[in-house]
């Protein structure tokens, strides 16, 4: 037996399927980041230069004009269902954004720019790389760290509005 279905489909649902779409684009290669770099970094250390620069062309066409479309099209879906600003849930999605918006361009860029510059001096001299690198390494790994964090909460509060 074949049940014929219809599709209702809305401006509402839309936007949410951009938002949606917006947020798996804009961060989900983000996760990958500290494998590829720590994978580099332990078999092929010459290959760090491409790794951060793939990571600076990801940055640059995806997440950083995804983070204004994760926040465009949340004020869309804000509006239309005339949700009040101060639920926790949206709150904390503000507060998000404000934050990741902020990393990308105050931490994450600057930083991925400056190891990049430092893997490129040090693979001049051999296939080694300076604890100076390491140690922006270190520092990009516990941003990304915490930048994942703060995209799993936001998650979070988003599906379960508590």
């Amino acid at each position: 037996m074949f049940c014929a279905m219809l599709a209702t489909i809305t401006a509402y649902g839309i936007g949410t399927f951009i938002h949606v779409l917006a947020v798996v684009l804009t961060f989900g290669p983000t996760f990958g980041y500290g494998f590829f770099i720590a994978a580099a970094e332990k078999s092929s250390p010459r290959g760090i230069p491409a790794v951060l620069r793939g990571i600076q062309q990801i940055d640059r066409f995806l997440v950083k004009p995804g983070l204004i479309v994760v926040l465009l099209a949340g004020i869309y879906l804000l509006t239309k269902a005339d949700i009040p600003v101060d639920e926790s849930w949206v709150s904390v999605g503000f507060v998000a954004i404000v934050v990741l918006f902020g990393m990308a361009h105050g931490f994450f860029g600057p930083n991925v720019k400056k190891a990049l510059g430092l893997a490129e001096r040090d693979l001049q001299g051999g296939d080694t790389l300076s604890d100076e690198y390491g140690a922006v390494s270190r520092k990009l790994a516990i941003g990304g760290q915490i930048a994942g964090l703060v995209v799993a909460v936001t998650i979070f509060f988003m599906v379960v509005k508590p």
